[in-house]
């Protein structure tokens, strides 16, 4: 994906939104939605141009996505990022993605970010407190953790898990091996 716009051409959330729905990479209103309540601006650290569509350096040899990005991840899970599910996010950086997560699977669903770098989780924290998704976390539908080991619980009921409830997971980072089971509830 080219970069569709040069460095101070854009200095606000919604002209950023505005220019990826122009070049159809934001063709969903529930993404341009849910980017536009999420302000990138208090996801990046300050000084940095945050309305330009290239990743960005976040400090600690990490980088926050290019905008186009985040809008074609949000496309493409947007049918399994409904009401009431949920989603992972490993490799959540400055906790952007996370936070546009959560908004779009809403309180009664469950967003967790995962970093495994202690410092860029306490930054997530705060960026996710200045923006729209600090009820969701207070709330405790969105939460970030750091580290290699974790569980993501989901609701169950009688019958097991919901088939709708399943959670969606997006890793942002570079993984080289990856290894899950799946288990049965008895």
């Amino acid at each position: 994906m080219e970069q569709f716009w040069t460095r101070d051409s854009i200095d606000k959330n919604k002209g950023l939104i505005e220019h990826l729905r122009q070049y159809g990479v934001i063709r969903s209103n529930k993404v341009a939605e849910v980017m536009e309540t999420i302000d990138r601006g208090l996801f990046v650290p300050d000084g940095i141009p945050a309305y330009v569509d290239t990743p960005m350096q976040i400090g600690y040899n990490a980088t926050i996505s290019a905008p186009h990005m985040h809008a074609m991840c949000l496309e493409l899970l947007e049918n399994n990022l409904q009401p009431g599910m949920h989603a992972l996010d490993v490799g959540s950086g400055t906790g952007f993605l996370t936070a546009c997560f959560a908004m779009m699977v809403g309180p009664q669903g469950r967003a967790v970010g995962v970093e495994h770098i202690p410092e860029l989780l306490a930054t997530s924290i705060e960026n996710i407190q200045k923006s729209q998704a600090a009820q969701l976390m207070k709330g405790g539908s969105l939460s970030v953790h750091v580290g290699g080991m974790f569980y993501l619980s989901v609701q169950s009921n009688r019958e097991g898990i919901q088939s709708n409830s399943r959670p969606q997971i997006w890793f942002a980072s570079c993984i080289y091996k990856v290894q899950y089971t799946c288990c049965r509830a008895k």
